[in-house]
């Protein structure tokens, strides 16, 4: 069963103290003879204790705005406790309302300790590429490599009193968050992986996509239909499938598209994982033969 979040907690409990004082207020409209007087003074006296317990604990931010709220006289006519009851509501809508758009609902003693790990990495490209490789997928040369194109992209200078991280701190916490998947790539862990905040996380991951992007035609590349690069190229295709794919060097699988219903023939091999029958589009293919013949029409 999955744990409730503190802000649903302040929620139910909020709502909880809303239902307790609407139902006092609808037994204080029921006594109308003198005995009720007590009664009804008693009933206060006890709502405003449950009400004091329920709000304050557990300790937040928001405990002295309860303990504020909560300060009332059980000493007042049926008048002034239909005045206090409707006092009481709007008090509750109003923390409801504050629970609800505050950011920070607990407020730690000390800061949460993280043991960052930026330090080590020029020491990995020294002496263990291998470790330096495993945390940011690439090698220390092609980093700094790309460092070299990046650092002077305007993205990373701005007129701020907070000055940003050193460009290959931003870089490498891009690339560490990039390079990975699954629950070892959440913000959180990055932040405490490189000893920065969530937000610091975004920021370098965006600035970085900005820089490489405006960099795209230096970084991206295709050689030449003869080069020795596009030579190895067709012998890898036509190793990994077919003499007939040895020129479809460049692919990209697209989504894949049901089908209305399944295929009279061959039917079982269109069931695709996700239950469904399916054909996989091929959104690109770009073959030799295909370059050859563009390079002829282009001249």
């Amino acid at each position: 069963m999955p744990q409730m979040s503190l802000r649903r907690e302040y929620l139910e409990l909020l709502d909880g103290a809303a239902l307790a004082v609407a139902q006092v207020m609808y037994e204080n409209a029921l006594l109308t003879d003198t005995e009720s007087d007590d009664s009804q003074s008693d009933s206060w006296t006890d709502l405003s204790g449950s009400l004091s317990l329920m709000l304050i604990s557990p300790p937040s931010p928001l405990s002295p705005i309860f303990g504020s709220e909560m300060s009332f006289d059980t000493q007042s006519s049926t008048g002034d406790a239909d005045l206090l009851g409707n006092k009481l509501l709007e008090a509750i809508q109003n923390l409801c309302d504050e629970v609800v758009t505050m950011r920070v609902l607990e407020m730690p003693s000390e800061p949460m300790p993280c043991a960052p790990q930026l330090h080590v990495l020029p020491i990995y490209a020294r002496s263990w590429p291998k470790k330096f490789w495993q945390k940011l997928r690439i090698d220390p040369q092609i980093f700094n490599d790309i460092l070299d194109h990046i650092t002077d992209h305007p993205v990373f200078h701005n007129q701020s009193n907070n000055k940003q991280l050193p460009v290959d701190q931003q870089l490498a916490i891009f690339l560490n968050r990039i390079g990975h998947y699954g629950n070892g790539v959440t913000p959180d862990d990055i932040a405490l992986w490189g000893g920065v905040s969530v937000g610091t996380v975004f920021n370098c991951t965006h600035r970085v996509m900005v820089a490489i992007l405006s960099l795209h035609d230096e970084f991206i590349y295709i050689p030449s239909a003869q080069s020795d690069q596009m030579r190895r190229a067709r012998t890898y295709a036509e190793a990994r499938t077919c003499s007939a794919w040895r020129n479809g060097v460049f692919a990209a699988d697209g989504t894949a598209i049901p089908l209305f219903t399944k295929p009279g023939l061959f039917g079982e091999t269109f069931f695709d994982r996700k239950s469904n029958y399916s054909l996989n589009c091929q959104v690109c293919t770009i073959s030799i033969y295909m370059m050859e013949v563009l390079t002829l029409v282009s001249l």
